[in-house]
């Protein structure tokens, strides 16, 4: 983020009885950081710094999920999660993603806190807005953490199964060895009602958009919360809802398509209008060599992750002049790397912008939930189907006049598996695969859906220090 705007909120140093609960900010007192309309403005602005956890969005949330899909090769880095069933409850990784999404959720809940107390230190608008900026993040906070920590929504009829704590105050350093902040883990359905309570009302407080082209993209608008909505809708299955607020987006007119798919993942161009929402980075404000995606992906850095099977999928249907294929990812870049294949979608070290909404997204969304929810083959989800297709193969006919050996959109099952394999193309390595495979109780690549170990281990150090936190069955 902008370095003017860090030093206001830096809740740094943090610790606790577990990681649910953390020391209050040492940086700045909550009457210093609190104390003007400028100060709550940079404090505002704080809490997209904890969205660059170096250990969940800033990189690591997204990788935890992929690494484990079927578009990826087994990482020897991501070894212990890759292989499931040499994954142990005190993981590394696990435990990390874990610590890095509750101390997110901390900065949140103190901001939202002491916004409570020093109302009308700014204007109501603004106050409504930072309110609302908050609310979005702790609901895209749960809903990465449910989704690595549970199983998924589906996986029960009523999802009544176990989830993740919901942990909505900031606890400070007396109040956290009370036993009451021993929470327990909430079922599945009531994080996601708690996702869906503050995506609702952070809808009524966030602009629809900023003045400026970083803010319109590393600040979240009502197009993110909407967008966020039709993710959650289709992880539960509400495909009108899922249709209702991707459909908001489209209509809304603010988002489009760029000409190339290799464009949004630019360091020139991150702020086009196709990306409604990502965390930013820059050279001096990053994850860390360690940690960031372009560290991991692109094959001129660290490496670790290669993308050969997502390569292999079968050119009849991923086309050889597909410019996902030839832009986006390679074999040969980078002649020490010439037998392996990589994504070129993270290519700049550290500050690749970590993508959690773009437009083409919004259009599949919507795509799929119109696909579900009509009776017969829905044109206008062939249409939008079509829209982010033809992006990347411009001169292919348009479904469903297509070659006898690329997809053929016979009925309903047909056009909701073509849209699926939209999303695979278009979406891969942004943290999307493994999740669509599983709310569709599909195989995610290296385990069966329904195992156990489709999702990770509540990290041993917090069963260990809250008794009522319960461990995932198989660990």
């Amino acid at each position: 983020m902008r370095a003017s705007a860090l030093g206001a909120m830096l809740l740094l140093g943090v610790t606790g009885c577990n990681v649910l609960v953390q020391d209050p900010p040492t940086a700045l007192t909550p009457s210093d950081a609190f104390a003007n309309a400028d100060r709550i403005s940079k404090s505002a602005i704080g809490m997209y710094d904890f969205l660059q956890n170096a250990e969940f969005l800033g990189g690591r949330a997204l990788i935890y999920s992929d690494v484990r899909s079927d578009d990826t090769n087994s990482s020897p880095y991501f070894s212990t999660i890759v292989n499931t069933a040499a994954t142990l409850p005190n993981d590394a990784y696990a435990t990390n993603g874990w610590t890095g999404g509750y101390r997110s959720l901390y900065g949140v809940n103190y901001f939202l806190q002491q916004i409570a107390l020093n109302t009308g230190k700014t204007t109501p608008e603004l106050e409504a807005q930072y309110i609302g900026e908050a609310e979005y993040i702790r609901a895209l906070v749960y809903f990465n953490l449910v989704n690595l920590y549970a199983q998924p929504y589906n996986f029960t009829s009523d999802a009544s199964h176990l989830g993740v704590p919901i942990q909505l105050v900031a606890p400070d350093a007396v109040s956290a060895f009370d036993p009451s902040q021993n929470l327990s883990r909430s079922t599945v359905k009531q994080v996601y009602d708690q996702i869906e309570k503050d995506l609702l009302d952070a809808l009524t407080k966030l602009p629809e958009t900023y003045t400026t082209d970083f803010d319109k993209t590393g600040r979240v608008t009502k197009d993110a919360a909407r967008t966020l909505l039709s993710r959650m809708y289709l992880y539960k299955a509400d495909y009108v809802n899922a249709a209702k607020y991707s459909g908001d987006v489209i209509t809304g007119n603010r988002h489009a398509l760029n000409d190339s798919p290799v464009t949004p993942f630019s360091a020139t161009s991150y702020q086009t209008s196709e990306s409604i929402f990502s965390v930013a980075m820059n050279s001096s404000d990053n994850p860390n060599t360690n940690n960031a995606l372009g560290q991991h992906y692109g094959g001129k850095n660290r490496a670790d992750i290669t993308v050969t099977p997502y390569a292999r999928i079968d050119t009849t249907q991923f086309r050889s002049k597909d410019r996902r294929r030839t832009l986006l990812i390679t074999p040969a870049a980078y002649p020490t790397a010439a037998a392996l294949v990589y994504t070129l979608k993270y290519n700049n070290a550290s500050f690749d912008y970590v993508p959690i909404h773009r437009y083409s997204e919004v259009l599949l969304n919507r795509a799929e939930a119109l696909a579900q929810t009509s009776a017969g083959v829905s044109a206008e989800a062939i249409t939008l189907l079509n829209t982010v297709r033809r992006r990347s193969l411009p001169n292919i006919p348009a479904y469903p006049s297509v070659a006898a050996a690329d997809f053929a959109i016979s009925g309903k099952q047909g056009l909701i598996d073509a849209i699926l394999f939209e999303r695979r193309l278009e979406l891969a390595f942004e943290g999307h695969r493994y999740y669509d495979l599983l709310r569709y109780k599909r195989n995610p690549g290296r385990i069966n859906y329904g195992d156990d170990r489709v999702v990770l281990p509540i990290p041993l150090v917090d069963i260990q220090q809250n008794p009522n936190l319960v461990q995932n069955k198989g660990y």
